[in-house]
Parts: C-alpha cells; sequence; structure tokens
C-alpha cells in the first residue's frame, strides 16, 4: 500500500521515467535493426548516436507533456488522445531531422536509423499508455462467467450508446453487464459496438431479452425528442423491464469521456402523452418586461416558479409576498446566486393581513399582482372550512381591494380546475374568489382576470412527491380509484401559459389553459414506478384505497353551461361566463365572513355550499 502511494504521488516522474525507457529501448531495437537486417553504410559512431537519440527523446517527452499526455486518463482515451502523441512525434521527428544537419550529427547519424527509431519508440509508448485499456478488455472477456451483475440491453448504437457501453465495461461496480445493442437503423445491425452486437431493431427486443437474459434497457439517444422517448418507452414497458435513461450527451469527443455518461431514471415529465404549448415571446415581453411585478404565495410551487419567470423575462422589480417563512427562505436562497437584491425583494406577511397588503402595495406600486397565495390541499380544507374562507376568499378580497385602491393595472388569480362543481371545500372557496374577482371587475381601471388549471407535476403536497415517496421507501404506491383522471401539466409550462393569459385579459376574463388529455393516476402511478428502474407489481405493488371525503374521479375545467373562446393563444381558451348577481352574492359573502369570524365551521361550510351548489356533493350525500 506504501509503494502504491509513492507511486501516485510521484506519478509525473514515473510515467518520464518509463517514456525514457521506453525511448532508451526503442533506439537499442532501430539500432540492432540498422545493423542486422539494414546494414550500415559505414560502421556508425555509438557514442554520437547515443547522444543524438538522447537529445531526440527529451525533445519527443517535452512534446508529449506539453500535449497533455501526461494528464490523459488513458483508459478512456480515443482518437484525439491519439491525435496529440502523433502531433508529438510529428514535432519530435522535424526538430530531430534539422538537429542531424549540425555537422556534428550529419555524417555519423543515419535517416534510416531515425525513421526506425520513431516508430519503434511511438509504438512502445503507445503500448504502454493503452496496457491499462487492454487489462480492462481482458477483464471484461472473462467477468461475464462469474458476474452477479444484471443484464442490460441497451436502446441506441450512436455516440450516447457506444459512451454508455464503454462505462458499464469499464465500471462493472455499477452493477451492469451490457449484453445487447438495438438500434432502429438498419445501417447499423449485425455491427459491434465494443464487441457487443447490434442485434437489430426495436422488433427483436422480445428476443434480445430471452437470449441474454436481461432484466434492465437503458434508452441511449443523444437527441431525442419527447414524442420519440414516449414512443420507444410505451413499446418497452409491455415487456415488463425495468427501464432507464442515459444522461444527455452530444458530439463525438463526448464519447471518448465515458465518466460524463451515466444510468439515471426516466422524469415523468417526459412521459407526459402531450405536447407542451408554444411560447408568445411577444406575449411576455409586453407583460413582464420592464414592469414592477408581485407574486402573493411567491414561495409556493406555483408562486416561486412564477417568479423565477418574471425575473427571467426582465422585471423591473419583483416583490414576493409569503407567510411561510422556510418557504421565503429557501427561494431568497435560490435567487440571491443569480440576481441582486436591487432587482427582488421579500415581504413576508399573510394575505389576511389586510394592513400589510395595504402597506406593501402602497410601497412598491406594482403594475402586475399574482396572486398565487392559497390553501390548496384538499383533505386539510375539508376539516379547516373556516381557514379555507378566510385564506382563499377574504385574502384574495383583501388583495383585489388593494389593487383597485392603489391603481395597480392588472391582478391575475390563479385559480383551479377544482372550482367547477366543487366536489370540496377547497374547490368551493377558489370558486367564491372567482365570483370576487368577476363583481370586483369593471368598477375600476384595475384589470381583473382569472385562470384555471388542473394539476401540476411535482408541486408541494401533490400525487407525485407522495408517489415518488412510497417508491423510494419501497412501500405500497396508493392510489384511491383505479378510474381516477387528472389533468397534469409541468410547473413551467402551467406558469408561462398563467402569465401568456394575465398578458391577454382586459378585464373580468376566466382564462382556462389547454391541458390536453386527462390521465388516469394508476398510469401515472405505473409509469413512477417504471422510472424509478422498477418493475410495477412486483418491485412495487398498487393499492386501492377508496376515494377520499371532498374527492371526485374526474375534474372539469368549465361549468357544462360556459362555452369557451379561443385566443391568439393556442393553448389558452377564455370562458364565456354567467351573469352573477352581485348584489345577492354581496349579502351572502358577508354572511359567510360572519360565520368565519365565529369559526363556526358547519355554518361556514353550509354557506359555502349556498353560495356554490355542489350537484356532486348532494348526489353523493356529502352536503351538511
Amino acid at each position: 500500500m506504501k509503494i502504491k502511494n509513492i507511486i501516485t504521488r510521484y506519478s509525473l516522474f514515473f510515467s518520464l521515467l518509463l517514456d525514457a525507457g521506453m525511448g532508451v529501448l526503442a533506439f537499442v531495437a532501430a539500432y540492432w535493426t540498422n545493423r542486422t537486417l539494414l546494414l550500415f553504410a559505414q560502421e556508425p559512431s555509438l557514442k554520437v548516436m547515443w547522444i543524438y537519440f538522447a537529445i531526440c527523446i527529451v525533445i519527443t517527452i517535452m512534446w508529449v507533456y506539453i500535449l497533455k499526455g501526461y494528464k490523459t486518463e488513458w483508459r478512456y482515451a480515443g482518437i484525439t488522445e491519439l491525435f496529440n502523441i502523433i502531433i508529438a512525434f510529428v514535432a519530435s521527428g522535424i526538430m530531430a531531422i534539422l538537429i542531424r544537419l549540425i555537422p556534428f550529427f550529419s555524417k555519423k547519424v543515419f535517416f534510416a536509423t531515425i525513421v526506425l527509431f520513431y516508430y519503434y519508440y511511438f509504438c512502445f509508448i503507445m503500448l504502454l499508455r493503452l496496457s491499462a485499456r487492454f487489462y480492462l478488455v481482458l477483464k471484461k472477456r472473462f467477468r461475464v462467467l462469474g458476474s452477479n451483475n444484471e443484464n442490460i440491453i441497451i436502446y441506441g448504437a450512436g455516440y450516447t450508446g457506444a459512451a454508455l457501453v464503454k462505462r458499464l465495461l469499464d465500471k462493472p461496480e455499477e452493477g451492469y453487464d451490457p449484453v445487447a445493442i438495438i438500434d432502429d437503423d438498419p445501417k447499423k445491425h449485425k455491427k459491434f459496438v465494443s464487441d457487443i452486437p447490434i442485434i437489430g431493431g426495436r422488433d427483436c427486443l422480445n428476443y434480445a431479452i430471452r437470449k441474454y437474459k436481461a432484466t434492465t434497457i437503458a434508452i441511449a439517444i443523444s437527441k431525442i425528442t419527447r414524442d420519440e422517448l414516449i414512443s420507444i418507452y410505451t413499446y418497452i414497458k409491455k415487456f415488463n423491464i425495468k427501464i432507464k435513461v442515459a444522461s444527455n450527451m452530444s458530439g463525438a469527443d463526448a464519447v471518448l469521456k465515458t465518466d460524463v455518461i451515466s444510468l439515471k431514471n426516466l422524469r415523468i415529465e417526459d412521459l407526459l402523452h402531450r405536447k407542451e404549448h408554444k411560447i408568445d415571446r411577444d406575449l411576455l415581453d409586453e407583460f413582464i418586461k420592464d414592469k414592477v411585478i408581485m407574486v402573493t404565495g411567491g414561495a409556493g410551487s406555483i408562486g416561486s416558479e412564477i417568479c423565477r419567470q418574471a425575473l427571467y423575462y426582465h422585471c423591473k422589480h419583483l416583490i414576493i409576498y409569503d407567510h411561510h417563512e422556510y418557504g421565503m427562505f429557501k427561494i431568497n436562497e435560490e435567487l440571491k446566486k443569480t440576481y441582486t437584491s436591487e432587482i427582488y425583494s421579500m415581504e413576508i406577511g399573510s394575505v389576511r393581513d389586510k394592513d400589510k397588503v395595504k402597506k406593501v402595495i402602497e410601497r412598491y406600486k406594482p403594475n402586475v399582482v399574482f396572486h398565487a397565495a392559497a390553501y390548496k390541499h384538499v383533505p386539510m380544507m375539508e376539516i379547516s372550512s373556516d381557514e379555507a374562507v378566510k385564506n382563499n376568499v377574504i385574502g384574495t378580497e383583501n388583495v383585489i381591494n388593494e389593487c383597485i385602491a392603489n391603481g395597480v393595472k392588472k391582478f391575475i388569480l390563479v385559480s383551479t380546475d377544482k372550482a367547477i362543481n366543487p366536489a370540496n371545500i377547497m374547490g368551493a372557496t377558489k370558486r367564491i374568489a372567482e365570483l370576487v374577482l368577476q363583481c370586483k371587475a369593471g368598477t375600476s381601471s384595475t384589470q381583473l382576470a382569472a385562470v384555471r388549471f388542473g394539476n401540476v407535476l411535482g408541486s408541494s403536497g401533490s400525487v407525485i412527491p407522495t408517489f415518488m415517496n412510497q417508491i423510494n421507501n419501497r412501500e405500497p404506491v396508493t392510489v384511491t380509484h383505479p378510474e381516477m383522471k387528472r389533468y397534469f401539466m409541468t410547473i413551467p409550462e402551467a406558469v408561462k401559459l398563467v402569465i401568456q393569459a394575465g398578458a391577454l385579459a382586459e378585464g373580468g376574463e376566466v382564462f382556462v389553459l389547454d391541458m390536453g388529455e386527462p390521465v388516469y393516476i394508476k398510469d401515472l402511478a405505473i409509469d413512477l414506478i417504471r422510472a424509478s428502474g422498477l418493475i410495477p407489481e412486483k418491485d412495487i405493488k398498487i393499492e386501492y384505497t377508496g376515494l377520499r371525503p371532498g374527492e371526485k374521479l374526474f375534474e372539469e375545467l368549465q361549468y357544462s353551461d360556459e362555452d369557451v373562446d379561443k385566443t391568439r393563444h393556442s393553448g389558452i381558451f377564455v370562458c364565456k361566463l354567467g351573469k352573477v348577481d352581485c348584489e345577492k352574492f354581496e349579502k351572502d359573502l358577508q354572511e359567510l365572513k360572519e360565520y368565519t369570524a365565529k369559526n363556526d365551521k358547519i355554518a361556514v361550510e353550509k354557506k359555502i355550499f349556498e353560495i356554490v351548489p355542489s350537484l356532486y356533493r348532494e348526489k353523493n350525500n356529502i352536503a351538511k
């Protein structure tokens, strides 16, 4: 162990010594070949030749050093490193020829010996460098016989696939033995990558799994669209095999540095069976650029993403408003790495605190307010109807009133599909917030609008993190009902659409986002298990627990009597809203506030569903 440490510490010295030794060996071989096979035209001066070739050895080592030949990880070397060594020898050879012109050497050093010397020296020095690689190749040849690693099939024989094969062969400790490669390009079939056969296209996959007893397949394609990934994933998953992907990689040079590629799990975002909507940059610039933007609930999943995008699209100043102290700490720690404190401000406070809301809006005078602050977790609000009203209804009214009082140009309410025919208190309070907005719209120069959308992937407390915790803990994934469906969208895409909808607002609208087709929650759970490199029902069970209070099998994005119109953005629609009797609504709202002030949960819940009737709760005898 001590000797190994010494070699490691003085590795450059030992490398130089070995190369010098290879140079001496090359001279001896060249001299012997010239003397024995080619014959010298005249008897050479051995002393002069030793001096000359000693100089050649030093010059060669110098050029190899300059071209980083002593800093290369030769186990992973490729064309670039080989080319550098060739350049070093060419440069050294040119200098050697120039030195031979010196009279002291010209008649005593023969050209044939120089050529033989550089030929042997190049062969010896490359053999030395690639010896570690040859050793690894020999290990690969014999390791599979006693290996306990999983057999893995690589899908893709391009740069990424080749690099992944090389990495897994070089690093058996990662637990995988590549046994076959699949590629949809017929020109690559029946060829080999690092001695691993490319057996055919995807139609050969079943055969490959059975023949090689593979337990895992890795998708390794440098440039792949979401549609292509979904197509491959959909085809593979029917074989009930673990699925992984290679880390991103492109370019031939990257293949030579196989340490940069590894296996990782699929992202569920990549498997959404819908295309992302395009960005209308003109809308974003018009709405955000050089504007003062305030975001309530700015530390939450949606609010924090609005903050990120507002800064990304060059707002003049950003005010982040939230009562969640730890969330505010986290978003501040993130943003301060990129932005100075002059461009954004942190304000800890609740939307329920009317005076604090007033002071913040009066101080910063925002042009646009995004209202993302809300209690959103359905089960919690079922047992806290009074708190749901205080936050989701009264809090919204507080912010709207102060926006109107201070001449804020636009107020955008972040709403939800659960506000439609609400089955739960959370959704009903969000619908009442929409009604507050509708009745306030048109009473001032402030343009008030709401944007409805469905579930977003990865928001705090949502189904994705819950499933992932269960999967990581190897617990059964709990789905409430096999027929439950939900709309899903990534947080960044949803926020881009919210901002663009806000740009379209003229006052009083409720916008609906195109969420694509709804997804079965059970299918989402299955995809998440597979995306984690596991097999559903084998590695992770799925359990059905039954619907929770206030939960529907399917959410809608608009009422049945609401029609929608297109906007200039293909992913955003505007609802044609029914008329609201605002005078009656104001009386009902005042009564609701009185019950809320008394913390009378039963009376609050009853009043909520008087204001927003729920056919679902009546049908299922949930209403009290």
